[in-house]
């Protein structure tokens, strides 16, 4: 099986991920509707709504994530929107998707 390259991914935001842009900045809302979570809730008291809070380039990044484009092609556009903020852009950027992926956030389709 052939290797392949991350920046040639395409990230798609999961549907059960709301969110809202309050001040310039993007807040993941992610509500916990399953009924273990309800029971967790019941016995530990954990929240049913879990809110994630993104500095201005992770928000700018998720506003850049369309279904559409590839990562190397968000960090393009995020150069040039953020320019040396977000330098080195590309290392950033993959560890930022990686987070994004393992909180199931975002999913990855390859280009068609």
């Amino acid at each position: 099986m052939a290797k392949k390259n991350a920046l040639e991914l395409i990230p798609v935001k999961r549907s059960h991920v709301n969110w809202v842009k309050e001040e310039g900045l993007i807040k993941l809302k992610i509500y916990r509707k399953h009924w273990y979570d309800k029971i967790m809730h019941r016995l530990f008291k954990t929240p049913l709504e879990i809110t994630v809070d993104l500095d201005e380039i992770g928000s700018c990044v998720w506003m850049l994530i369309d279904g559409e484009r590839d990562i190397a092609e968000i960090g393009k556009l995020l150069e040039a929107e953020l320019g040396e903020k977000v330098s080195p852009t590309y290392p950033r950027l993959t560890t930022f998707m990686k987070y994004l992926y393992n909180a199931d956030f975002i999913s990855f389709r390859d280009r068609k």
